[in-house]
């Protein structure tokens, strides 16, 4: 009889082990049987084992995220950086363009320049008018080498 009792514990047990897996052992939902089978089987070790491994995945992958957005964001202050220096450079572009108009206007009227020397002059403005007029509010440097360049040669 004894052996018979032990064999049937045993085995209850046996069977609550077995039934009771990692995903099942849940404390907030534990029956009887199951919660027996969970603390005597390692489910409930195992459950938290899995479930510090999802914890530290999860971690993981929000610090990798913050960095990337980190990265984003210095490189999107970069471009802007960028992007107000070539506006500063084009402001500046624009007052040669305005000072060398003014001059052209001074030596009509003085009759310094010949007819010649006016109409091409008259020409590399109209070159830098055209080409200026293509330029975004976020010009880009070959468009600001561009606009230099015709500048350069009046």
């Amino acid at each position: 009889m004894r052996i018979s009792r032990y064999f049937f514990t045993f085995g209850s047990l046996m069977l609550l082990v077995g039934c009771a897996s990692a995903q099942e052992c849940n404390p907030d939902n534990a029956g009887l049987f199951s919660g027996i089978g969970c603390s005597v089987g390692g489910g409930y070790q195992q459950r938290t084992q899995n479930l510090q491994n999802q914890l530290g995945s999860e971690q993981q992958s929000a610090l990798q995220q913050q960095q990337q957005a980190q990265q984003a964001y210095q490189q999107a202050n970069q471009l802007q950086n960028d992007i107000a220096q070539r506006r500063n450079e084009l402001s500046k572009i624009d007052s040669q363009a305005w000072s060398i108009r003014q001059k052209l206007q001074k030596a009509k009227a003085n009759h310094s320049l010949t007819q010649q020397e006016i109409k091409k002059k008259e020409q590399q403005l109209a070159s830098y008018n055209n080409k200026r007029a293509k330029v975004s509010t976020n010009p880009s440097q070959q468009d600001l080498d561009s606009l230099s360049s015709i500048l350069s040669k009046m």
